[in-house]
């Protein structure tokens, strides 16, 4: 797939990236799919409108999704729902309208640990309670079965992040490795060093009067 556009992204075209994923993850063709979704939303989308929820990401339009939507293509694909939310990996600009970055979206999707509570309360208003339910419906929410049958949201939700941060740490730790060495060094040459030494001009690094000491020295007018 083509990199994501160079500004700030809205979770519709996040839905867009993953519905494309997840038709190449079955292996359909976008015929295939829009045979597919037809049996669920009970009318045919043209191979057409396929093909702009998919550009929807990388494209000038943009297409929104309702939540009725996501819910089909959930079941059309067979994934749980949070995957239609899940970041493209190495994608690192603003949400539209918010102060997060993408690749803080899974963090926001699993929930932090002080938020895991509600979700327990409202697991137990609709019923479920009984830990071998509270597992098979953690495992519907967050994807494949455990192998393990955890009983806790907890411990499947830890396992989760830990998967997504194998995948994406060492990428981050290295971008965040070269920014420390940019600050680094600018903190070492200072600011006037550092565009002498881009610009190959050591005049750069004198200030005003230093500069027309200079100029007068080697015959230069101040321009």
């Amino acid at each position: 797939m083509s990199g994501p556009p160079q500004h700030g992204v809205d979770l519709n075209e996040i839905v867009a990236y993953n519905f494309r994923l997840a038709r190449e993850l079955r292996g359909w063709t976008q015929e295939m799919t829009a045979d597919r979704l037809e049996r669920r939303l009970g009318t045919r989308l043209p191979q057409a409108s396929i093909s702009a929820i998919e550009r929807a990401f990388d494209g000038e339009k943009r297409r929104e999704f309702d939540a009725h939507e996501i819910y089909v293509f959930a079941m059309t694909f067979d994934l749980p729902i949070v995957w239609f939310f899940l970041q493209p990996p190495s994608d690192h600009r603003p949400l539209r309208n918010s102060s997060e970055m993408v690749s803080e979206l899974y963090g926001i999707v699993f929930g932090r640990e002080d938020q895991l509570d509600p979700i327990y309360d409202r697991l137990r208003q609709i019923g479920v309670d009984d830990p071998t339910d509270l597992v098979r419906t953690i495992e519907a929410i967050s994807g494949a079965p455990s192998p393990a049958r955890k009983t806790s949201y907890r411990e499947r939700r830890k396992e989760m992040l830990l998967a997504l941060l194998d995948d994406y740490s060492d990428e981050v730790d290295k971008a965040a490795d070269e920014v420390g060495q940019f600050f680094d060094h600018l903190r070492q040459v200072g600011v006037r060093g550092f565009v002498a030494e881009r610009l190959k001009d050591t005049e750069y690094t004198l200030g005003p009067a230093a500069r027309k000491r200079h100029r007068k020295a080697t015959g230069r007018t101040d321009g």
